[in-house]
């Protein structure tokens, strides 16, 4: 017996190493660093954020603002000596201080300007240099008696929403938010006029000032397209009529088609709001923001303007509010060498119109194409004198690809309208996308070929990483840092990548999937978008981990001399670096194993029936 116990522990040791999968290859692999998520502002630069703009503006934290500035009563001053006292006049402003930076995390610098304690804040644009800027205002004060919810909380609500919401971006050009003091003195505007002379004194250049007084009152008898007033200055396009046509293009094409243009001789509040003293000492391009129905408002400047009456619209203020945001965000998305660009889109019922509102700042090609679910439909272009100068209709379209609708060459300046006609008998969907070339300063010179940047920083690179100054200003990136996130990339290699070089996060990234962090490509000279940057066919991964060049086609190489490639190694599973054993087919052990096993116990059996053994 003990014979046989032998035998088959001499088996049992024999086959078992030849069982598949009993011998197991361990790897130390590469292992990506935990990813950090995101924590950047959008670095605005050839990006039109004008619908994030519009939509980020709430009706609820508009009329809070309205609320709580107006709820201790009238905000009046009779001279600038009582802006100083204790009082709902001190405690408005410093309320605005305090809101100014608290909504922008800090990044408003905010200032005292004047005897009457004008407030004035600035959001720093990322471009150095003496560039134009924007600015929203409206007064802090109210008249005597009165609470001010309507004149001028509704203003001052607009100032701090759009501070709110315009911070969450770094913009190329600075914007003030303005709040005055001193409308109603009784020596009439004080404010604003200390305001308008700081500005001239710092020689501040505005594209545009919005002022925004009385908003919420609405005429019951004017087209839907006319609930709110922008009143501008007469003269030169480019000055205040651009801008109350570009306002108005944001309410229709985004919003709640709103708000009208009017000239200034027509415009009821042109010389008696704080705009005005910005006009008188050269600023020219001012807008005012006022409501159509005064012929209807009994609560202007009196003691029932409060923030619960209920004749007060505050969907009127926060359109007001969200057109001058997206058109700040419009004008500031250009982007050397390229035209502006928009695309909006919208359905019609069958037999429905709708217009779409292209300002026209300078003669231009007006290209429009489209994409639409659905099938006939006719397009016709009117001029800004309702001249009709395209009438075009299609049969059908794809509903994935977009079709030339019309390419015309224009030179009036002025608002421009596409209008839509569904002809099917079904509801249809469409996308249409507007691109012209934009002159919004009107200086002669297309916005595409100029920007507000010295033309000398296209030449100089303070850090010597292949970015200009010019190019790392346009891309937010810092001008003494190669790397500007930290993230283990250059920022070269990541625009060249297609990387975000104010991201620290894709650097623990893996754009193509293959185990290896976008940072360990650069660093490996390896392609971050190839798993195989060889194209050897053996995974980059594979081989740093067995000791080849992830760079050099070595497919065909045998390091280890067992007759067996690199390639086949990998295909195997096997260890380029170390040689292989001849491995024998398990039936080929197994059965001579049995076979003396079975004789043995033949013999042994045998052996104990003859008693002559």
């Amino acid at each position: 017996m003990k014979h046989l116990w032998v035998l088959s522990l001499l088996v049992f040791l024999l086959v078992i190493p030849t069982v598949p999968g009993m011998y197991v290859q361990t790897v130390e692999s590469i292992q990506p660093a935990e990813a950090t998520p995101p924590n950047i502002q959008a670095h605005v630069y050839g990006e039109d954020y004008s619908e994030y703009v519009y939509w980020d503006v709430s009706l609820t934290n508009y009329r809070n603002i309205v609320q709580k500035v107006t709820e201790n009563g009238s905000r009046w001053i009779m001279d600038y000596t009582m802006a100083s006292e204790e009082g709902p006049n001190k405690y408005a402003r410093n309320y605005i201080i305090q809101q100014l930076d608290f909504l922008s995390l800090g990044r408003i610098e905010t200032e005292i300007v004047g005897n009457c304690l004008n407030v004035v804040g600035r959001l720093p644009g990322y471009l150095p240099g003496n560039n134009p800027a924007f600015a929203i205002s409206a007064h802090y004060d109210s008249a005597d008696g009165s609470p001010g919810a309507n004149c001028d909380g509704s203003g001052i609500a607009a100032v701090l929403e759009l501070a709110r919401v315009l911070s969450k971006f770094e913009w190329p050009l600075d914007i003030y938010f303005i709040a005055f003091n001193g409308l109603f003195t009784m020596n009439g505007m004080e404010g604003s006029p200390q305001v308008a002379n700081l500005f001239n004194n710092r020689e501040i250049d505005l594209l545009m000032l919005y002022n925004v007084d009385t908003l919420l009152v609405q005429d019951i008898a004017a087209p839907p397209d006319e609930r709110i007033q922008f009143g501008y200055a007469e003269g030169t396009y480019h000055n205040g009529q651009y801008w109350a046509e570009l306002a108005r293009q944001m309410s229709n094409n985004i919003g709640t088609n709103k708000i009208v243009p009017i000239p200034a001789s027509s415009f009821y509040l042109w010389s008696s709001s704080d705009h005005y003293a910005f006009y008188q000492r050269s600023f020219p391009n001012v807008l005012c923001a006022f409501e159509s129905g005064i012929a209807f408002d009994g609560s202007y400047q009196n003691s029932n303007d409060r923030w619960n009456n209920g004749d007060y619209s505050y969907a009127l203020g926060r359109e007001t509010t969200a057109c001058i945001g997206a058109s700040i965000a419009s004008a500031m998305s250009r982007a050397l060498g390229e035209p502006y660009r928009s695309t909006y889109e919208y359905s019609l019922g069958s037999g429905l119109w709708e217009p779409v509102y292209i300002t026209v700042s300078t003669p231009t090609f007006l290209n429009i194409s489209a994409r639409w679910f659905g099938g006939k439909s006719s397009f016709y272009l009117l001029s800004p004198d309702d001249t009709l100068l395209d009438a075009l209709e299609f049969n059908y379209t794809s509903a994935w690809e977009s079709s030339e609708i019309l390419s015309r060459y224009v030179t009036q300046t002025g608002q421009y309208t596409l209008w839509t006609y569904n002809s099917d008998y079904r509801p249809v969907g469409y996308e249409v996308d507007v691109s012209i070339d934009t002159d919004i300063e009107g200086n002669g010179v297309l916005d595409s070929e100029e920007y507000w940047i010295d033309p000398a920083l296209f030449s100089s690179d303070q850090d010597s990483d292949g970015l200009s100054d010019a190019e790392e200003l346009l891309l937010g990136t810092d001008l003494n840092n190669v790397d500007t996130d930290s993230d283990a990339m250059p920022d070269k290699f990541e625009v060249d990548n297609g990387f975000d070089p104010r991201d620290p996060s894709d650097g623990n990234a893996d754009a193509d999937m293959d185990g290896l962090s976008n940072a360990q490509e650069y660093t490996g000279g390896l392609n971050p978008f190839s798993a195989d940057s060889d194209s050897d066919l053996m995974p980059d991964l594979w081989e740093l981990e067995n000791g080849l060049n992830p760079l050099v086609d070595d497919a065909d190489l045998d390091p280890d001399e067992d007759g067996f490639s690199n390639l086949e190694e990998y295909l195997n599973d096997t260890d380029p670096q170390e040689p292989e054993r001849m491995e024998v087919p398990v039936e080929y052990i197994v059965t001579p194993v049995l076979l003396i096993a079975v004789v043995g116990a033949l013999f042994y059996v045998r052996s104990r029936k003859d008693p002559w053994n």
